[in-house]
């Protein structure tokens, strides 16, 4: 585990084969995992928003952007290496 501060924004995590999992508190009682490749901060006149690139599920899925508050967002980060695929 790390913390967003620790990490570069900006910076494309899927070169380095491995992901973020961010943790969005969705409401008081719920949270939710996202897996995210790229993300960035925007500082709006109000709210701070987190910009994120999610994980797609398989290679033909087309990348799903995000915009959610910083405030929402858990400052806890997993960094998770992907398995190397098998070349046959």
């Amino acid at each position: 585990m790390t913390t967003i501060d620790r990490l570069t924004p900006k910076h494309d995590y899927s070169e380095e084969n491995c992901y973020l999992v961010f943790y969005h508190n969705a409401k008081p009682t719920q949270t939710i995992e996202i897996k995210v490749e790229w993300f960035d901060l925007n500082y709006g006149n109000k709210v701070v928003w987190l910009l994120i690139r999610e994980k797609a599920n398989n290679q033909d899925e087309k990348p799903k952007y995000r915009n959610i508050k910083f405030e929402n967002i858990d400052p806890n980060v997993r960094i998770v290496k992907r398995r190397k695929e098998k070349v046959i």
